[in-house]
């Protein structure tokens, strides 16, 4: 068996670095709000759903062929044998049909293995990493952002330089999704993303205009283009409609939000923690709306936070690009103009531009053949046609920016369950305005500690700075080679 040795990072240019610094709009920047007669808004709406159809089998019958615009061609002369990807899930396997259709060599090779979650799988993936010489070693790695950096900031993967990927090939890519995968050390790019999952604030168009007065998303985001101005909205909410109707169901999500205010990560690279203004802002946020009953009280995927889409207690949502499909359109009550809920919602960015997990994959320094390895990310995250194929044909919001507005730019993208208006405005903004520059190694378990201080302090159990004490107490027991300021 062929010996698989550390390969020595290279250096990537720092055209990446650049590239990966979006500029933050401002909150108040305005949307425009776009509407259509009856059979346009039937007719869009299919986009504007795709992700649930998908989702019940009805994805795309045939891929697109290769057009010579990303894929590579023949693996001719490289290793013969099986090529190991890993994943927690299926998603990245279904992906990888639209690959085939132009890579036929590489589906011959490839074997694709689930093992734990989402939130194990680093665990799970590390015990397979101790074996370099075993055969079912992986090649290809699927990364979370919750954990990444503790792969990207490593020698586990490889340069994406070192599987043939090119700067010109990161061209149509959303900065955050190239930051995001950076080793910090040295700004090598060690991971690609096929989507970007952009968030943004789905709320009822008729409520805005009864309750507030306006009247399209432009309006609505001048209001709740601050945190400020989202606390003051949800009071006037609250206020107009005599308690009955409430801003969101619940605080879940605040935090993935709030957290792309940050200025800086919890531990740069000095191996300094640092508080940010972001999370006593956080913080504030939760205060409020928890003491002040702004909220409905109803998780995420309760009975309540469901009732929510059609029953009038709800507001707004906060949530990703699928959210229109796989939330609103299941639980409005209806499936066309005039029935429930159905065609009242419209969407504007909120208080930041954010973005929601997503999914990256990384070469590990051990693989067999890193030409493969380079075919199989190109085409997947880099060609258009491909591309376009896996958004028509899954609803996801693909990381080409070139692509996305192709396929939904202007009146094509009208969405009949917003109410004739084109979410990807929103998006498209939202995407390339999220940045990533603050994420840290230790994310997942900071952001954990934060939220709980926040949550006794919203409780009451706590007083603002005693909760921020015992925050930073935390963060210095459970990391003692940090310096906590």
């Amino acid at each position: 068996m062929k010996k698989r040795g550390c390969i020595v990072l290279g250096f990537l240019a720092a055209a990446f670095l650049a590239a990966g610094c979006g500029s933050r709009e401002t909150a108040g920047q305005k949307e425009e709000a776009y509407r259509a007669d009856a059979a346009d808004e039937e007719a869009a709406d299919r986009a504007c759903v795709r992700a649930e159809t998908a989702a019940e089998g009805e994805a795309a019958e045939e891929y697109p062929e290769e057009t010579g615009d990303g894929a590579a061609g023949s693996t001719a002369g490289e290793t013969e044998g099986a090529f190991y990807i890993y994943s927690w899930d299926e998603e990245i396997r279904e992906r990888l049909k639209y690959v085939y259709e132009a890579l036929p060599e590489a589906k011959e090779r490839v074997q694709y293995v689930c093992v734990g979650t989402r939130e194990t799988f680093p665990e799970e993936i590390a015990l397979l990493l101790q074996d370099p010489e075993g055969e079912a070693y992986p090649d290809m790695i699927a990364l979370s952002p919750d954990w990444m950096m503790e792969y990207t900031n490593s020698g586990i993967l490889l340069p994406v330089t070192d599987c043939g990927i090119a700067d010109t090939d990161l061209g149509e890519m959303n900065p955050y999704t190239i930051t995001i995968a950076m080793d910090k050390k040295d700004y090598t790019l060690k991971g690609m993303a096929w989507k970007s999952s952009p968030g943004a604030f789905f709320y009822r168009a008729d409520m805005a205009e009864s309750l507030l007065g306006v009247n399209n998303p432009a309006e609505m985001q001048e209001r709740i283009g601050s945190w400020e101005g989202f606390l003051e909205t949800a009071r006037e909410v609250k206020r107009k409609s005599d308690g009955t109707v409430k801003i969101l169901a619940s605080d879940d999500g605040i935090m993935e939000i709030a957290m792309f205010l940050k200025a800086r990560p919890w531990v740069a690279m000095d191996g300094v923690f640092r508080m940010d203004e972001a999370a006593l802002i956080y913080m504030d946020v939760v205060r409020a709306l928890e003491k002040e009953d702004l909220t409905l009280g109803a998780g995420q995927g309760t009975e309540g936070w469901k009732k929510g889409f059609s029953d009038g207690s709800v507001f707004g949502y906060f949530g990703g690009a699928d959210f229109p499909g796989n939330s609103i359109r299941p639980n409005c009550g209806g499936e066309r103009k005039g029935q429930g809920t159905y065609g009242l919602w419209n969407v504007c960015q909120g208080p930041v531009p954010y973005a929601l997990g997503g999914t990256w994959l990384g070469v590990t320094a051990g693989c067999r053949d890193t030409v493969l390895a380079g075919q199989i990310m190109k085409a997947l995250c880099c060609n258009g046609e491909i591309m376009a194929g896996i958004a028509e044909g899954t609803g996801d919001y693909v990381n080409n920016k070139a692509v996305m507005d192709s396929l939904y730019g202007g009146k094509k993208g009208i969405c009949g369950l917003l109410g004739g208006q084109n979410p990807m405005e929103v998006y498209a903004r939202a995407a390339d305005g999220a940045e990533a520059f603050w994420m840290c190694p230790y994310d997942r378990e900071i952001n954990g500690w934060l939220e709980k201080q926040a949550e006794a302090y919203a409780a009451g159990e706590k007083g603002k700075e005693e909760a921020v004490e015992d925050f930073k107490r935390m963060a210095a027991e459970a990391l003692p080679a940090v310096i906590v300021e």
